[in-house]
């Protein structure tokens, strides 16, 4: 826990918060972090800014903070817009806390012909667990601005209920090992959004390549391992990030 996250319903008075003894932030001050009275952590408000946060009390009875002001912004989010056919639960958990913590703000997951119909009724896709993977991501990243995220059963639904971002966009780049494909550039530098399409580890069909190449998308490549999903988008953006 780079950043300890607070909600306004954790909101007490003016300048004071309570975390319930079972709150795993609370646990987390206590065995981790062994807080005691008087130490001070960098604190942050769930859609708002940063600010420090003082221990005022830490036991049985939970942890009372108190915390002046939320007077800092939050990082800078990156222009990287990722469109992910949606992956395995494991790898959907594991891409939500990497988007998260990276500062990207969007993101898009999609059905495609290799993703199991399975995936989309995964207890992984419910909002209390979304929204629990992106809470840890951004205590690692330490931001507070939760990304945006939408989910579309098929490509074709997305092209048509996404054309005015896509038309928006810089660039659009479709890591898929087309033959003759170039190698993914690196640090290219963005003004505006990028949008990035990763298929499943099964990849596109040529069909689905199509719909990506109609609408402006270049095919690159990483090499001709195949990545899990999760690794694919760090690597990706590792490259592309100036």
């Amino acid at each position: 826990m780079n950043l300890l996250l607070l909600t306004e319903t954790d909101r007490t008075e003016a300048d004071h918060f309570h975390l319930a003894a079972r709150d795993r932030r609370a646990e987390h001050l206590r065995k981790v972090l062994r807080a005691v009275p008087g130490d001070t952590f960098r604190a942050g408000l769930i859609g708002g800014k940063i600010g420090t946060a003082e221990v005022i009390q830490c036991g049985r009875g939970g942890v009372e903070l108190e915390c002046p002001a939320f007077n800092l912004d939050p990082p800078e989010k990156c222009g990287i817009v990722p469109v992910i056919s949606l992956p395995r639960p494991q790898s959907f958990k594991k891409t939500l806390h990497f988007i998260a913590s990276s500062g990207i703000a969007r993101a898009f997951f999609v059905g495609s012909a290799r993703v199991e119909k399975s995936y989309w009724k995964s207890c992984a896709l419910s909002p209390e667990a979304i929204r629990e993977e992106l809470v840890l991501g951004l205590e690692q990243g330490k931001d507070t601005i939760l990304p945006e995220l939408k989910f579309y059963p098929s490509l074709e639904d997305f092209f048509s209920a996404e054309k005015t971002f896509l038309s928006g966009c810089e660039r659009h780049l479709l890591a898929h090992p087309m033959p003759g494909a170039p190698n993914c550039p690196h640090a290219v530098p963005l003004a505006g959004n990028l949008a990035l399409g990763i298929g499943p580890e099964g990849g596109y069909t040529p069909n689905e390549t199509s719909l990506f190449l109609k609408q402006g998308f270049e095919c690159v490549t990483l090499g001709a391992y195949i990545l899990r999903v999760e690794f694919a988008l760090s690597v990706l953006y590792g490259k592309l990030i100036p």
